[in-house]
């Protein structure tokens, strides 16, 4: 246990730093400048502020230095101490997740994980309110479990989702991740789906650099689908983007699998300017040595023992890189890395296993004790039970005109409907657990007094006549989300709607069962059948219900 309480920053607190991160996310690479701008946190008498000029220092020097250095080092973990030392998990998280993507970007994979999945496990102790940037640390979580090749990626990107502005470049970013993993699960419609998207908002906020990345994308499904041509064709599209923009590392990307591809086609006539490109970038940077192992590899295919010396150069070249790769962000830490997330997946799963039997074994020893009470309890409720439902038949009664009156007296509107909604459920949910007493109790009942509690029942179900006054007031409210959906989805019956519309309300299953006069089955079977005539579009009309 903690010696102390771990707590989180104020709401206003977390605004407050969270405006300063973002303001400093496009500095430039003068840390002189940087220090000067930040010294009101360095000297200020608030802990936290303090933590956060060590943070962003760390983050400025990694920009100047543009590799791993042992400045960025030391203010970054500084950054993480100081902020364990105040108990402040919104800032220990967020500290960690800033020092986890300088390894992440410079391909220190064995480092990172361990700290990525610590961090994960304290995001869970608290909400996304309380968080600093919930959507860059879930969007980041998504980057982790992708490199890995964990399915959870689209988990947290779709978390992340939620917190970000729509539209906007950093939405369309994560629905392109979200359509890349699941490309990598072999999903290839779902993959399309989201790269479809993606493009559409990078097109309507007219972000050419995102929309050059998701060409790119969409070129991996056309050639996994064995259409090359079109596959060459979004490449190049990318590869015009990129260069205009001077984006190096999308080129350098795009440019290595358009060469796979002419490979496959038997086009060397641009190959060898292709792979020259690609090779200058990737080895501009220590970070691309990966990229540049793809090039040489590609290189050396080409050459196919022509030039013995040349090719010589080359695997010399390329074993020096492999070395380097193997203690940093080679297939064999990767391995490493998606074997340390499922033991840590394991274990977890074990200490649960654990609990649910410590929690079994105090269990036992309760059933007798709860046994005993429970025909206590049968015996006291018996004899109260006749007399309660004369009661409650009268009191409801009473209620439901109560209700039906308020809703015909009221100028209708949604709120209006609202409450009568749920004092029907209310109503109805009582009936019932009434109507199970009866039918399960010892005591003989007449068919007459059953009889009457059925028609009660039926009388609070929702009647054709309130149906269309409370669509008629839905649509006033939520009339953009209403003819959205029927624009949209044509083929929705009047059934689906009603489901539609009163999940829109935050009704659950089982409420809109008790309302429309029908069992949860039924419900979730319309659902089901729902899902099979939409298809992929089910998760999208949802996602509407919930959003719109």
């Amino acid at each position: 246990m903690h010696a102390q309480k771990l707590s989180s920053s104020s709401a206003e607190s977390i605004k407050k730093i969270e405006a300063i991160i973002i303001k400093e996310n496009n500095s430039k690479k003068d840390t002189v400048e940087l220090q000067k701008r930040l010294s009101f946190l360095k000297n200020s008498s608030h802990k936290n502020e303090q933590i956060l000029y060590s943070a962003l220092l760390a983050n400025g020097f990694s920009l100047f230095f543009d590799k791993i250095n042992s400045r960025s080092e030391y203010y970054y973990l500084k950054s993480i101490q100081e902020a364990k030392k105040s108990n402040d998990l919104s800032l220990i998280i967020w500290t960690q997740v800033n020092y986890s993507k300088y390894l992440y970007f410079y391909c220190q994979i064995d480092k990172l994980i361990p700290i990525v999945l610590k961090t994960m496990d304290e995001s869970n102790q608290i909400g996304p309110s309380e968080m600093i940037l919930p959507e860059e640390t879930f969007k980041f979580f998504g980057w982790i479990m992708s490199t890995v090749e964990d399915k959870s990626a689209i988990s947290y990107y779709k978390k992340a989702l939620q917190y970000m502005q729509n539209p906007s470049s950093e939405s369309a970013g994560v629905l392109n991740a979200i359509g890349s993993s699941y490309f990598r699960n072999k999903d290839l419609s779902n993959a399309m789906y989201y790269f479809n998207n993606a493009e559409a908002m990078a097109l309507k906020i007219g972000d050419s650099i995102r929309y050059a990345k998701i060409l790119g994308d969409k070129a991996l499904i056309y050639q996994e689908k064995g259409n090359l041509k079109d596959a060459v064709r979004f490449l190049k599209q990318d590869i015009l983007y990129s260069q205009k923009f001077k984006i190096e590392k999308n080129e350098m990307y795009a440019s290595i699998i358009l060469a796979k591809i002419l490979l496959k086609l038997k086009d060397t006539a641009e190959l060898e300017e292709i792979l020259e490109k690609a090779g200058k970038i990737a080895s501009s940077k220590s970070y691309y040595r990966s990229s540049l192992k793809e090039v040489i590899e590609l290189k050396l295919i080409v050459l196919g023992g022509k030039d013995p010396q040349k090719e010589l150069l080359l695997r010399r070249q390329l074993k020096q890189i492999e070395e380097y790769l193997l203690n940093t962000n080679g297939n064999t830490v990767l391995q490493q890395s998606h074997w340390l997330i499922q033991k840590k997946k394991y274990e977890t799963d074990n200490e649960k296993i654990r609990l649910q039997l410590e929690k079994g074994e105090k269990t036992k020893s309760l059933i007798i004790l709860i046994l005993i009470l429970t025909i206590v309890l049968s015996l006291v409720t018996y004899t109260s039970l006749n007399k309660k439902l004369k009661t409650k038949k009268i009191t409801l009664e009473k209620d439901r005109l109560f209700f039906e009156q308020k809703l015909s007296d009221a100028s209708y509107n949604i709120e209006t409907f609202d409450e009568y909604l749920k004092n029907k459920n209310k109503q109805i949910s009582i009936l019932e657990t009434e109507l199970e007493e009866i039918r399960n109790s010892v005591a003989v009942q007449s068919e007459e007094e059953k009889t009457k509690l059925d028609k009660i029942l039926d009388s609070h179900l929702m009647t054709d006549e309130n149906w269309k006054n409370f669509k008629k007031e839905f649509i006033k409210q939520h009339g953009e989300f209403y003819n959205y959906v029927v624009k949209n989805f044509p083929e929705l019956k009047e059934s689906n709607l009603k489901i539609i519309m009163l999940q829109k309300l935050d009704l659950n299953n089982s409420e809109i069962s008790n309302l429309l006069g029908v069992t949860v089955d039924a419900i979730k079977k319309s659902k089901q059948r729902l899902k099979k005539k939409l298809g992929e579009r089910y998760d999208l009309l949802f996602e509407i219900i919930e959003y719109k």
